[in-house]
C-alpha cells in the first residue's frame, strides 16, 4: 500500500526526501514519479547501504542526491549507530535498541544533521518519508521550520509507542494523521505501522484503490 500511495500522490517536479532510504526502493520510485524536473534527497546512515543506494540509483543520478548521514534533531554533529535484530541491514539505528526494545551496543559513529540544518530556509520540500527504526521523534524535532514553512506531506514508519510520541510535533503544526486506508489516527495509543500526515487543507489523492480522504 505504501508503494501505491507514493505512486498516487507524488507528482512531476516534486522535491522529495527519503530519510532512512536503506538500499533505495522508495527513493527509486520517487525519482521515477518526480521526473526530470523533480529531485530526491536520500539519507542513509550505514556506509555500505549508502554505497549500494548510490549504485542502485545510478539511473537517476542527476536527480537524486545520496547522503551518508544520520538525520536527527540537530543537537549533535556525530551519532552512534546501533545494529538491529540479527544485524539486519535495514534496521541500523541511532536510538540504542532494536525494534523489539532489546538494548544494543554501538558499532560505529556517523555524521549527523537535522533536516532544518541541511535544507536552507525557503527551499521547497513536497514530501518526506521517514523510516528510521525508532528515531522518527528525533527527525520530526529537527524539522520544525520545514513543517511550518514548506508544509510537506509526511510518511512515517512507526515501530513503537515511543516513536509515535513524535506525532505531537505534527499535531502542533496542524497536521492530521491517517493510516494508509484513510482512517484518522486521533487516539494517542492508536498508531499504524505506516502513518501519513497531511497539513491542514492539503488534498491527498488516495489512500487505497477504493478510498480517498481530505484533511479537514
Amino acid at each position: 500500500m505504501l508503494w501505491q500511495f507514493i505512486c498516487d500522490n507524488v507528482g512531476s517536479g516534486w522535491r522529495c526526501v527519503d530519510v532512512g532510504a536503506s538500499r533505495g526502493e522508495f527513493s527509486f520510485l520517487m525519482a521515477r514519479k518526480t521526473g526530470v524536473s523533480g529531485f530526491v534527497y536520500a539519507f542513509e546512515l550505514h556506509p555500505e547501504n549508502a554505497r549500494l543506494l548510490q549504485s542502485n540509483l545510478w539511473r537517476y543520478r542527476y536527480r537524486v542526491k545520496v547522503e551518508n548521514l544520520a538525520v536527527s534533531d540537530g543537537k549533535t554533529e556525530l551519532a552512534e549507530v546501533f545494529p538491529g535484530r540479527s544485524r539486519s541491514g535495514a534496521e541500523w539505528n541511532i536510538v540504542g535498541h532494536d525494534t523489539t526494545g532489546q538494548n544494543m551496543q554501538p558499532e560505529f559513529s556517523v555524521k549527523a544533521t537535522s533536516l532544518d540544518d541541511y535544507f536552507p530556509p525557503g527551499e521547497r520540500i513536497d514530501l518526506v518519508k521517514i523510516d528510521v527504526e525508532g528515531a522518527a521523534r528525533e527527525v520530526l524535532a529537527g524539522m520544525r521550520r520545514i513543517l511550518r514553512e514548506s508544509r510537506p506531506l509526511i510518511i512515517i514508519e512507526v515501530h513503537n509507542n515511543s516513536e509515535w510520541e513524535g506525532r505531537k510535533r505534527l499535531e502542533d503544526a496542524e497536521y492530521t494523521l491517517f493510516d494508509l486506508g484513510g482512517r484518522k489516527l486521533a487516539d494517542s495509543g492508536n498508531f499504524a505501522f505506516h502513518c501519513v500526515a497531511a497539513p491542514k487543507g492539503r488534498q491527498v489523492k488516495s489512500f487505497s484503490p477504493k478510498t480517498s480522504a481530505k484533511d479537514s
